[in-house]
């Protein structure tokens, strides 16, 4: 990336380094156990905005990588390090032997895979190997759609590594006042042995991250003392809208987040 990215690069970053990553220590931590001693199937659940598809695409790089640094961070360099940066966008499907890594991955968006894609999968992806990685992203999608079945079917025959994201959401009917929930069936989580809840980070993971951030794309703020802390406030700690902040500045000539520009600016609504 630029050392001037524009709106849009901020809107697609992905990070490039566990340093990185605000937040989601225990998340972190697993992937660096995996590219250590293997993966197995997990399911990541968590909020909106909370990290969850940045940090397994991250984790999924480092994992494929064949010129990891000490940190385990991927090198970026790598074919590997190519073709997952070139996935993110495109569901491409990495080979092992195209890029000289021991893995394949295949990443699917569960909102809108088809079932011949699926059936696809099914027949194309080398699912008899314990080195071929699925990442099913917001899984709970398959079984409104239908889909979970086959899915299941796939799972339980093959040898490949699923990893799942979905998010949870804050119940508000008949459970307790603020407890998250997934929409995901007692089958489809029975098969991931590794479950994992992810959560927007602590309020005082978020300063020097924000600054990081700045540096990392030029971008200054006014009045930090002020700025910062309502930039956590307005954006109730989630990553992506705080990324969100930092395209509306880049899309300015000062490139600024000024006090004005957090009060005054609109979020999707969400959960």
């Amino acid at each position: 990336m630029s050392s001037y990215p524009t709106p849009s690069d901020i809107q697609r970053w992905y990070p490039e380094k566990w340093s990185e990553i605000a937040g989601n220590r225990d998340m972190v931590n697993l992937w660096r156990d995996f590219i250590l001693h293997g993966p197995c199937n997990t399911l990541f659940t968590g909020p909106t905005r909370s990290g969850k598809t940045r940090t397994i695409s991250l984790g999924l790089c480092a994992l494929a990588c064949t010129n990891r640094t000490e940190t385990l961070d991927p090198c970026g360099s790598c074919a590997a390090c190519r073709v997952t940066d070139q996935g993110r966008t495109n569901h491409v499907f990495l080979h092992s032997q195209g890029v000289n890594s021991e893995y394949s991955f295949h990443p699917i968006d569960c909102e809108t895979v088809t079932p011949d894609d699926l059936e696809n999968l099914y027949l194309d992806s080398k699912l008899y190997s314990n080195k071929t990685l699925i990442h099913l992203d917001e899984i709970a999608a398959l079984r409104r759609r239908n889909l979970e079945g086959r899915l299941l079917k796939m799972v339980d025959e093959s040898h490949a590594v699923w990893i799942a994201s979905a998010i949870s959401l804050k119940a508000t009917t008949g459970r307790r006042k603020g407890q998250w929930v997934e929409r995901l069936s007692k089958e489809m989580r029975a098969r991931f042995p590794i479950k994992v809840g992810t959560s927007h980070p602590h309020p005082d993971d978020l300063p020097l991250w924000i600054e990081d951030r700045c540096r990392a794309w030029n971008i200054s703020i006014a009045d930090k003392e002020h700025t910062i802390p309502a930039m956590i406030n307005k954006t109730e700690c989630r990553v992506g809208f705080i990324t969100h902040l930092f395209a509306a500045a880049a899309s300015r000539s000062d490139r600024t987040i000024s006090p004005e520009l957090v009060s005054n600016f609109k979020f999707d609504v969400v959960d």
